[in-house]
């Protein structure tokens, strides 16, 4: 088993020795961009290429926002899907602004 990169932190609010460690692949919070919703619509519009689709951005109190999708009938469940996993992909980089 291979060792994991470890990176040393050192400061003076730290106890003891003035250090702590934490592994390399550990990162603080990622600063993300905040959008509006008619923004996160017409991004996960241009990846759904799908003809004839509204998509309307709503607030969420879980997930902070989530699409919603209005199309023919028998194209609702496969867009709303796929409208659903571009969204999970745009909250690791966006938020809702407010």
């Amino acid at each position: 088993m291979q060792a994991r990169p470890h990176i040393l932190l050192c400061s003076q609010e730290t106890s003891d020795s003035g250090c702590k460690v934490r592994l390399a692949t550990e990162q603080g919070p990622v600063e993300k961009e905040a959008k509006t919703d008619v923004e996160l619509e017409d991004m996960i519009l241009q990846r759904l290429l799908i003809g004839g689709v509204f998509v309307s951005v709503r607030r969420d109190e879980i997930l902070g926002w989530r699409p919603t999708v209005v199309t023919a009938p028998k194209h609702t469940r496969n867009a709303q899907e796929l409208a659903d996993k571009i969204a999970a992909e745009l909250r690791k980089k966006f938020t809702l602004k407010e």
